[in-house]
């Protein structure tokens, strides 16, 4: 009879840590708008809500605003951390990417649902929900545009 003893999880979740939650409603048109709503007239609201400690962020009219209020409270640091490539679907490019990210990130970042940045273009800019190796927010970071190539004068003629 063996007694060997089974293996813990590699990195079991605190009970109580500090997660991003975001909670959304649609308003009244006569619903008067805190201070803190970017856009008035957008008919949708949202605000950061910790499940770990209970803290409420600011009411914003963005839902990215309200992710980002939610992560500089449950991860303050995250602004600083390495940005990626936009996280492939699925498969080994998917394996390989969330290798890497567990490299580079801090140990037990994700652990605790710590965002990754990653890469995206004009269109794709919304922070996703999930999208992290450990279930947090992937925030979109636009990727840098090359420099456009100057202009150096007038094409020279042909046949002139």
């Amino acid at each position: 009879m063996s007694t060997a003893t089974p293996t813990p999880d590699p990195a079991p979740r605190p009970e109580r840590y500090c997660r991003v939650t975001i909670t959304s409603w649609r308003t009244a048109p006569d619903e008067p708008s805190p201070p803190t709503v970017e856009n008035p007239d957008y008919h949708l609201r949202y605000y950061a809500f910790c499940s770990g400690c209970g803290h409420n962020g600011p009411i914003r009219s963005s839902e990215n605003t309200a992710v980002e209020d939610g992560c500089d409270h449950a991860h303050p640091d995250w602004r600083e951390m390495p940005v990626m490539d936009h996280r492939p679907y699925e498969g080994k490019p998917l394996a390989a990417w969330e290798k890497q990210a567990r490299a580079v990130y801090p140990a037990g970042w994700f652990d605790r649902e710590g965002p990754v940045r990653a890469y995206r273009t004009p269109g794709g800019t919304r922070h996703v929900p999930g999208y992290a190796p450990g279930g947090g927010y992937s925030m979109a970071v636009l990727r840098p545009q090359p420099a456009a190539a100057p202009i150096r004068g007038e094409q020279a003629s042909l046949f002139g």
